[in-house]
């Protein structure tokens, strides 16, 4: 058993309200995920302003939407691999690439795969990148700017995802058709 709440705007503490009021505008309703993380105003906060400064990178919302979900399957984050399945599709990121993020196979379209792959060899390599890493990335038509905006999609999906790796926090029934388990077979 958890020992974390899921907050609702009555229960949580007042320095998570402003958040937690955007979230219900944003999407109609407080995803449990902002519910648990409320309980620290601060936490709730950090991550809002980071996953908020990712619309101030280069990336498209549908690539922001793919580093998130592929941080997300390489850290096996259930919540979050099934939220941004969600959200990804509402930013016109492609059934295929969702699809193939989620199985673990390889993405079709280069440039996307090349993005995809550079976020899970920061998380794998935590960080200890080689230069033909870098050099593909860059080659595939990234930019040493976007090492960096990666790099921030990493820290905002590391502090969902460990938390609710932490929390247990509950799939909200607004997520349930885009369910998620990982395949540990899976590359």
């Amino acid at each position: 058993m958890s020992p974390f709440t899921v907050h609702t705007k009555d229960t949580a503490p007042k320095g998570s309200l402003g958040v937690m009021d955007a979230y219900a505008q944003k999407f109609g309703f407080v995803p449990n995920l902002v519910g648990v993380m409320s309980q620290s105003p601060a936490t709730l906060n950090g991550y809002a302003q980071t996953y908020g400064l990712l619309a101030d990178t280069d990336f498209t919302p549908a690539e922001q939407q793919l580093l998130f979900l592929t941080v997300s399957r390489a850290n096996g984050c259930t919540y979050c691999v099934a939220a941004h399945t969600m959200a990804g599709k509402m930013m016109g990121l492609d059934a295929e690439t969702i699809s193939a993020v989620r199985d673990g196979r390889p993405i079709l379209e280069a440039k996307l795969a090349a993005l995809s792959q550079f976020a899970v060899k920061i998380v794998e390599k935590r960080g200890h990148l080689s230069r033909d890493d870098i050099g593909d990335f860059l080659t595939a038509g990234y930019t040493s700017a976007q090492i960096l905006e990666v790099l921030l999609a990493v820290a905002t999906k590391t502090i969902s995802n460990y938390m609710n790796h932490i929390a247990e926090t509950p799939l909200d029934p607004a997520f349930e058709a885009e369910a998620w388990t990982p395949n540990p077979q899976a590359a």
